[in-house]
């Protein structure tokens, strides 16, 4: 068995971006959905192709961009095209998910009911996934150093930002006398930098997105803002489906999934504030990203069934609380190893 896993075993290097370029494709794709839907929406549902007898199906220009986005992560090295990449294939990704009611149904229905809560697991499956991922175990010294040489690469081509070069030499200290890491030190220090292109600056924007993040959990007062901004979204969503209930527009399995999801969330929040006294800060921070998660599992896939709109303003409340948490945690993690 252990021949045939080292076999299978891919031998892939982890990129210590991943998580911003992983972002990027998310919110791209995610924006893209929201705003074909209130276009469509706004000018009546047009076909393209108008009355000719053809359609042009807004999950072919989808598949053109990540072809495209495909194209320039096969055809250039380097970090470079990474956000790119990202960008390009979120938008692409966004547009053909968006009609993924028309692909589960006999009769093609782009208006298909679960359409949302479809897209929605998709989404969130793949950041949550991803961040466990990531956050499995850290990178070790020497995919930190072969990070650095994937740097460097720009850094000789002439395309390599000044911002970036010092991320690259911060990624080199601690990791000792690991191979390579002198010469890499060396020659980062002698490359020549440019000004940024506009790629590069969004990745510089999610930086300072990651930032703020940290800033505010940060804070003394962020513990209890965060459990009950917590008690909040669970409030919110509880109110929202007993106002369908009430209304007679009853989504019965949908209404039965948002109060488990609530119910559950809220025993997480208030064992956590309830921690955060007995066992300290990082125990309640803990039991507040599994509110959160539940809340983005559980909670808002069947709100979605039930309603959209408050279903999506429920998804930003959620992951900006989850960036709130898992930069607390980050925060901790890098002060004092669990």
């Amino acid at each position: 068995m252990r021949p045939l896993t080292r076999r299978l075993h891919l031998h892939l290097v982890r990129s210590a971006k991943a998580v911003q370029h992983l972002t990027t494709f998310v919110v791209a794709g995610v924006s893209t959905i929201l705003v074909t839907r209130l276009s469509l929406a706004l000018t009546g549902y047009p076909q393209i192709g108008g009355d000719t007898g053809l359609h042009v199906a807004h999950v072919l220009p989808g598949g053109l961009l990540m072809l495209v986005a495909t194209g320039i992560s096969l055809s250039y090295v380097g970090p470079g095209p990474r956000p790119s990449v990202a960008l390009l294939g979120g938008v692409g990704f966004g547009l053909f998910i968006d009609e993924v009611g028309k692909f589960v149904t006999s009769d093609n229905d782009y208006f298909f009911a679960p359409s949302a809560a479809i897209m929605y697991v998709v989404f969130t499956a793949f950041v949550v996934g991803a961040g466990a991922w990531r956050r499995r175990r850290p990178l070790t010294d020497a995919e930190r150093v072969a990070g650095a040489a994937h740097v460097l690469v720009d850094g000789l081509a002439g395309r390599l930002p000044e911002r970036r070069r010092r991320e690259a030499l911060r990624s080199l200290e601690g990791v000792g006398d690991q191979e390579g890491a002198a010469e890499l030190r060396a020659l980062l220090a002698g490359v020549r930098t440019r000004p940024p292109s506009l790629p590069a600056q969004l990745e510089h924007l999610w930086h300072r997105v990651g930032e703020g993040f940290a800033r505010v959990s940060s804070s003394r007062f962020a513990l209890p803002v965060m459990g009950a901004l917590l008690l909040a979204q669970t409030a919110g969503a509880t109110l929202v489906v007993l106002s369908l209930w009430s209304s007679g527009n009853r989504h019965g399995l949908a209404i039965a999934g948002v109060l488990l999801g609530a119910g559950v969330s809220f025993a997480f929040t208030v064992t956590g504030l309830w921690q955060g006294r007995r066992r300290g800060r990082r125990a309640a921070v803990e039991s507040f990203q599994r509110s959160v998660l539940t809340s983005l599992l559980v909670t808002q896939v069947f709100l979605f069934a039930a309603s959209q709109f408050a279903a999506t303003a429920g998804l930003v409340g959620d992951l900006v609380l989850l960036g709130l948490v898992n930069a607390d945690l980050a925060r901790m993690r890098a002060r004092r190893p669990a």
